[in-house]
């Protein structure tokens, strides 16, 4: 009777936690989907680096040298615009004096064109952070399965807890009562031995519900990234009507087409491959780019002649052996395998959509079942004690009536908690947000 006095209260003086708090937890603090999206923002920055192929590449050098190097000295007096017709001696030429250069350059590089290979790349770079993107989306998609179905764990064996509690308190008050009546001559020992190991059993139900509740909220913190040992009191979730639990399977599957985020990934892996394609055919093309340099250079540091340069470059590779083909023919396998990959998935989701719907369906008429047979099962034992106590119902009877509310508090537990997690796998499989 103690136990049951306290476990409500200490139940009360935890934070409640509803099971939409928990979502919003999990999607703002969990290390993996802070990763993903972390991956997400690294994604978007690579994006910007292939683009940076369309500008101009702008550098500066400064550099200072010294030494008796003849063809140094020689380029170094000549850049300098100090070559005098002294330097034209031969002992001048083979054994110079030591010289210092100092020399600052301006250089600018600008691609013209390139077959397609920069477009190519900055759009591989966007599909990529769509993809990316995509990802974080999914995680946080199955997070939010995750995070309901730890839940409706939690839920359960809180339930069962609670119920195992009055239980415990009714089985004890049961076998006080029959031991009075065996010492009255009207019950047997084996009637007092059979309730005490009803007692015992349902106090064994009560432990291991305990313990499933500890498991359960130590991997909610987990998924939340809530301290381990946080405490807090789960609430039973109000599963209210839902506008895409009516729509027809075709509907649904069109949700999850526009929606979904792997089938969206899929479709854009399937355009990143098509990208390859366009990469792998830009090296049948050339490359023709400009440079222009401007320097100035000197034996003095504040002595110094300007000069200028500017051209144009055309690469063009006639042949790399038949490795531009067979990056070709790969690029096209890879695409062709990335779309089957596509349809594939989409056949996948369309099965996951039928099974969450179908579960939910079932659930729900099976929480509406448990309900009534809870109602039925605690009238059933208040009629059976209520024999008991008049001395027309036998210790059998008790037990049984006894067993029946657990086991039709776990079914309807279990029905709630099925309804829960089918309805966040429906929700997921059609790629509604969390």
């Amino acid at each position: 009777m103690i136990l049951l006095m306290w476990w409500p209260a200490a139940t009360f003086a935890q934070a409640p936690l509803t099971l939409d708090q928990a979502v919003q937890e999990a999607l703002a603090h969990n290390r993996s989907l802070l990763g993903a999206r972390a991956a997400a923002r690294e994604s978007a920055a690579h994006v910007t680096e292939a683009r940076a192929g369309f500008f101009p590449r702008v550098s500066f050098t400064e550099s200072w040298q010294r030494g008796d190097q003849p063809v140094f000295v020689f380029s170094s007096l000549l850049s300098a615009r100090k070559f005098g017709a002294a330097n034209f001696a031969v002992d001048a030429l083979n054994s110079p004096d030591p010289t210092g250069f100092f020399r600052g350059a301006f250089s600018i590089d600008q691609e013209i064109f390139d077959g397609g290979r920069t477009r190519a790349s900055v759009r591989s770079a966007r599909l990529q952070q769509d993809i990316a993107g995509l990802g974080a989306d999914e995680a946080a998609a199955g997070l939010a399965g995750a995070v309901s179905q730890t839940y409706g764990r939690a839920v359960a064996a809180d339930a069962i807890t609670r119920a195992a509690d009055g239980a415990v308190a009714a089985a004890q008050e049961d076998v006080t009562r029959a031991e009075r009546r065996r010492d009255a001559g009207t019950m047997t020992d084996a009637d007092v031995l059979a309730l005490a190991v009803h007692l015992a059993e349902v106090r064994q139900r009560r432990i291991q519900a305990a313990g499933d509740y500890a498991v359960a909220r130590a991997e909610l913190n987990r998924l939340t990234g809530s301290p381990i040992d946080r405490e807090f009191a789960v609430q039973e979730p109000l599963l209210t009507p839902a506008s895409g639990d009516g729509p027809s399977l075709a509907a649904l599957f069109a949700e999850a087409d526009a929606s979904r985020p792997d089938l969206r990934r899929s479709a854009a892996a399937e355009q990143l491959a098509n990208t390859g394609r366009e990469l792998a055919r830009a090296a049948w093309y050339p490359q023709v780019g400009a440079q222009a340099g401007y320097e100035v250079a000197g034996t003095q540091l504040t002595d110094r002649a300007s000069s200028w340069i500017v051209g144009a470059e055309l690469r063009w590779n006639l042949s790399l052996g038949g490795a531009e083909q067979a990056r070709a023919r790969a690029a096209a396998e890879t695409a062709t395998r990335s779309r089957l990959d596509r349809e594939d998935a989409r056949a996948a989701a369309q099965v996951e959509i039928v099974t969450a719907l179908r579960r939910l369906e079932s659930a729900r008429a099976r929480q509406a079942v448990g309900s009534a047979a809870v109602t039925q099962a605690h009238e059933s034992e208040r009629i059976i004690r209520n024999r008991f106590d008049a001395g027309v119902a036998g210790a059998n009877d008790v037990l049984r009536a006894s067993s029946a509310v657990l086991d039709a508090e776990s079914q309807r537990i279990a029905a709630l908690v099925d309804a829960v997690v089918s309805r966040a796998m429906l929700d997921r499989a059609v790629g509604r947000h969390p």
